[in-house]
């Protein structure tokens, strides 16, 4: 019925700069994407036990 979670890894999407944003901006929006991928990919990987181990009950 369920499956476990795929994680979907995909290379460094750099940000394209966009007309009005300067570098720091630019930087730190970069940054706090890559800490919201890593988050997901955590959850992502926590979810996919859960499902493993209650699939196995």
């Amino acid at each position: 019925m369920s499956k476990p979670a795929e994680v979907i890894t995909s290379g460094t999407h750099d940000l394209l700069p966009d007309e009005g944003v300067d570098g720091d901006k630019l930087f730190l929006r970069q940054l706090k994407e890559k800490e919201i991928r890593a988050k997901l990919e955590e959850f992502a990987r926590e979810l996919a036990q859960l499902q493993a181990e209650r699939d196995r009950h």
